[in-house]
């Protein structure tokens, strides 16, 4: 069991990830240094490390939180019934943050294609999301959709100018096969 953070660890965790962000923003992931994080959150190279591991935690952190933060987001405007519509409701909203942020998309997924548990709590929150109002879960069918889902979006990360709208129409076409 871990014990809880001071407010002012807490506070310092906040400004090394806000820092970041705006930097990996700024900058891009690759020009951003861990010593350009510490610099901009004002805190020393040690007390970064003594929070985040490596640059890649960091970037996970980041895109865990913005990405619950999206599928939230999502969930707020979720008036669907049907499965397949909620699963292109909860991509036009993630397909437009992923291709916001294409470099960032690009390095997590590379580096978290064998690390399953990572996003593991939010594809089981989205695939309940996507039965909620059924009578029943199909487990293998959300699973069939967060599949179309993501094959869908390493497509699109891998094209030039893609639109969401693209991809959500090749996720439809993809959905209509189950």
């Amino acid at each position: 069991m871990s014990t809880p953070q001071s407010p002012k660890k807490l506070a310092t965790r906040g400004r090394i990830l806000e820092s970041a962000w705006t930097l990996f923003l700024a900058k891009g992931y690759a020009a951003t240094s861990t010593r350009d994080i510490a610099t901009h959150a004002n805190i020393g190279n040690g007390t970064l490390f003594s929070h985040f591991e490596n640059k890649e935690q960091l970037l996970r952190e980041l895109m865990l939180e913005q990405l619950t933060d999206v599928i939230a987001q999502a969930k707020r405007t979720d008036e669907f019934a049907q499965p397949k519509l909620k699963m292109r409701h909860y991509a036009q909203h993630l397909y437009d943050f992923y291709l916001q942020h294409v470099e960032f998309s690009k390095t997590l997924l590379q580096g978290l294609i064998w690390q399953a548990d990572f996003f593991s709590a939010q594809m089981e929150e989205l695939k309940t999301s996507l039965f909620s109002g059924c009578e029943r879960y199909d487990e293998v069918r959300a699973a069939a959709m967060i599949d179309c889902y993501f094959m869908t979006l390493l497509e699109g990360l891998n094209s030039d100018g893609v639109k969401t709208s693209q991809l959500v129409s090749r996720l439809s076409s993809k959905l209509a096969l189950l």
